[in-house]
């Protein structure tokens, strides 16, 4: 009576019942990881940073051409005024000559009051 006692006990109490092994075999399952080899890691990384470099490089070019662009428009802008410059100088040169004529100057001193004498003689050198 005493082992009906006991097994009656162990029944309703779960964490003091043995545990049961499965009637099967046990079934240990591996995994077969294919892991890469090294080499291919490598050859991913060069080419990516392959990749990265001639990305970086037509990047540069890129920013090379527009900054050498703007260098030559700055040159183009520089010589148009450069060429206005000359032409009004040349413009003022035409004037001065045109206006400082012997008979220009005559004309103009007598407008004012000025007389002429014909005895000033002009040594030139």
């Amino acid at each position: 009576m005493a082992a009906q006692r006991e097994d009656i006990l162990l029944k309703n109490i779960p964490q003091l019942q043995p545990n049961k092994q499965p009637d099967s075999p046990r079934v240990i399952k591996r995994r077969i990881e294919n892991k890469p080899k090294k080499s291919f890691y490598t050859l991913k990384m060069l080419l990516t940073v392959c990749g990265l470099g001639i990305f970086g490089l037509m990047f540069i070019q890129l920013y090379m051409d527009s900054q050498l662009n703007h260098i030559h428009y700055d040159i183009e802008h520089a010589r148009m005024s450069i060429n206005n410059e000359i032409a009004a100088n040349e413009e003022l040169s035409a004037q001065i000559s045109e206006l400082s004529q012997y008979s220009r100057i005559i004309e103009v001193a007598t407008e004012r009051g000025l007389t002429l004498s014909e005895n000033i003689i002009n040594i030139e050198r």
